[in-house]
């Protein structure tokens, strides 16, 4: 059974490197944003009785955000308890060619590289479309994607106290799911014991491997960062902006390397026909790691692997490949379920059963104890609920909290696997 699967490609712009003419269209922006929001917080809490708005570019924007799905419980549960800010949603098009110009809130005009966002009361907002994000497009026409809205809003990412200007143009395409006759078992570990996988079949081991950032450069990259960071408060410019600078660079190499692993074990799932089942530690496990004294302040941003676990799943149900989220421990014995006592070399050894492994290949020993358990979770695949392709957009607008994954996400539906 075919399914829809969603992805979005993210664009930003720094509002003070936009050219004069955009600059002076900011502020109309954000009324007409501002105004929004405050219509879209009461018609959620009126329970959907609030009546559109009369005149536009309210009226405009009322209308897309309502029509783009069902959206009443969605706002209840995110904008109105969390503190979300929802984003300015615009219906769009794509023009690859010299296709005519229907006047759609945006459009993505590959031939000119340009993006232009209308119909919010501010007059055509031009701005460039860059190589990177042209080459990202032409790939999801290719894959059979089309163009479905877009999201517009003005805000500052986290750790960031630059305003930038963000679109994200949703993409959605057709998918036929894979039927998994394997499972392929990653362990999320801190990144600098690399993220470890398995190809399982039943209780045979087809592959394993790892993989690993170059650590002692983002270490580098980071104590760099700091040092700067320090002159910054002490002596101001031009320390701050080489800060940023820095900052900048170390997360691009770390989203680099997060982009290239996901797709590397989204590629090995679906040449080996296999569910992707990625080991998630709970959140007071993770806290006790990140105030553990034994990691410096430079590896603890290596625990942060909650963006690499979203990539995988986006990806996977982009390819449809099934995806499920379990506790495949490392430090409790798959054979009687004992703690397993910690050894050097990252080896552990039950003291019950006398079992005794390097500790990343634990999970992928519960991944054949509980194949059975897996294969049925992952069959069928699941794919975006309509809200799913927004939420994603929504984390850089969350004010003081964990993004979808690290601490707001619900518990998996897996979680009778750890209690078994």
């Amino acid at each position: 059974m075919r399914g829809r699967a969603y992805r979005a490609l993210l664009l930003k712009y720094d509002i003070l490197g936009l050219p004069p003419e955009v600059q002076q269209k900011i502020p109309a922006l954000l009324r007409a944003q501002e105004e929004f929001r405050r219509w879209a917080a009461e018609w959620a809490k009126s329970g959907g009785k609030v009546p559109m708005p009369e005149e536009n570019p309210l009226r405009y924007l009322a209308q897309k955000f309502v029509h783009a799905w069902n959206m009443l419980e969605w706002l209840r549960a995110h904008a109105v308890k969390r503190g979300m800010k929802v984003p300015l949603i615009l219906d769009a098009q794509l023009r690859l060619s010299d296709e005519r110009d229907v006047s759609r809130g945006v459009l993505a005009d590959v031939p000119k590289r340009k993006v232009r966002v209308r119909k919010l009361g501010t007059g055509t907002i031009a701005l460039p479309l860059g190589e990177d994000a042209t080459k990202q497009i032409l790939e999801r026409v290719r894959e059979g994607a089309k163009l479905v809205l877009a999201a517009v809003w003005v805000g500052r990412s986290r750790g960031s106290r630059a305003a930038k200007l963000y679109i994200a143009l949703v993409f959605r395409r057709e998918v036929e799911p894979v039927e998994p006759k394997r499972v392929l078992a990653i362990d999320l570990n801190a990144l600098h014991n690399g993220i470890t996988y398995a190809v399982v079949e039943r209780n045979r081991v087809l592959r394993r491997g790892a993989l690993r950032p170059d650590v002692s450069k983002i270490v580098h990259m980071q104590r760099r960062a700091a040092e700067l960071d320090s002159l910054c408060a002490k002596r101001g410019d031009p320390y701050c902006k080489m800060a940023r600078s820095a900052k900048s660079r170390l997360w691009r190499l770390l989203r680099e390397w997060e982009v290239g692993a996901a797709r590397e074990l989204v590629w090995l799932a679906r040449k080996r026909k296999a569910a992707i089942v990625v080991d998630v530690p709970d959140d007071s496990s993770m806290r006790e790691l990140k105030q553990d004294n034994k990691y410096p302040a430079e590896r603890k941003a290596l625990l942060n692997f909650g963006r690499l676990r979203r990539l995988i799943e986006g990806l996977a149900e982009w390819h449809g490949v099934p995806y499920v989220e379990a506790r495949l421990f490392s430090t409790v014995c798959p054979r009687c379920g004992a703690k397993m006592q910690e050894l050097p070399e990252r080896r552990v050894k039950c003291a019950q059963c006398g079992l005794e492994v390097h500790r990343d290949g634990v999970p992928a020993m519960w991944a054949q104890r509980r194949f059975d358990e897996l294969m049925r979770l992952a069959n069928p695949p699941s794919f975006s609920s309509p809200d799913a392709y927004i939420a994603p957009l929504l984390c850089p607008l969350m004010e003081g909290r964990p993004p979808p994954g690290e601490g707001s996400r619900p518990a998996p539906p897996t979680s009778r696997l750890a209690a078994s």
